[in-house]
């Protein structure tokens, strides 16, 4: 699918664990409504059956190494794109606004920080080929206040919530803006500040876009 084929948005969420990626959708979300405009919330993993199975590794009921773990998310993201129950292509050519939490950034950086980079993002390429995000909104916070969050926000850790984990992983991200910033279009947003600031300033990069 080509970009110009596209008629609603496409707005990607990206960060660590607990840097407010679900609030800022929702507020994002209620900001575009106001307009009067269609906006579709959705996250990955997916709620699809592939999804529903990562979220059991996840959560640690069920175990996997890192290889498997990244060809379930690629898989995962192609069905998200492509079902046609929801999908995003879908939801897009009617003209939609489509809000997800994590897309193909999200597997180099957490499967990419321990497995071959190169690797995975050879798996992502046909999501990556098939629908390109109008913007990446990258909210970076320090792992020590998104462990936090997370803890104040619910009992138990998944499995990627650790304070090496996640710092890896930011550097992880980090480094791919870095690289990708010329093909892609990638918007940083400093997470540690307060939630209304915050949306501020993803409000002020994204908002010409509506």
């Amino acid at each position: 699918m080509k970009n110009a084929e596209k008629k609603g948005r496409f707005l990607v969420f990206e960060g660590i664990d607990g840097s407010g990626k679900s609030t800022q959708i929702i507020n994002i979300k209620n900001r575009i409504l106001k307009q009067g405009e269609i906006c579709f919330q959705t996250c990955e993993p997916s709620g699809g059956p592939i999804g529903s199975l990562l979220r059991q590794y996840l959560s640690g009921r069920m175990k996997a190494d890192e290889h498997t773990l990244a060809a379930l998310f690629a898989a995962d993201r192609l069905d998200h794109l492509l079902n046609e129950t929801d999908g995003i292509y879908g939801q897009l050519k009617k003209g939609v606004h489509v809000l997800c939490d994590r897309y193909f950034l999200s597997n180099y950086a957490y499967q990419g920080a321990t497995t071959s980079l190169d690797w995975v993002m050879q798996l992502n390429e046909a999501a990556r080929k098939t629908i390109k995000p109008d913007c990446h909104i990258f909210i970076d916070v320090e792992p020590d206040i998104a462990l936090e969050r997370v803890a104040a926000g619910r009992a138990h850790r998944d499995l990627y919530e650790t304070k090496e984990r996640l710092s890896k992983v930011r550097d992880t991200y980090l480094a791919l803006i870095d690289q990708l910033k010329k093909e892609e279009c990638i918007l940083v947003i400093d997470g540690n500040q307060p939630e209304n600031r915050v949306f501020e300033d993803i409000w002020e990069g994204i908002s010409q876009l509506f």
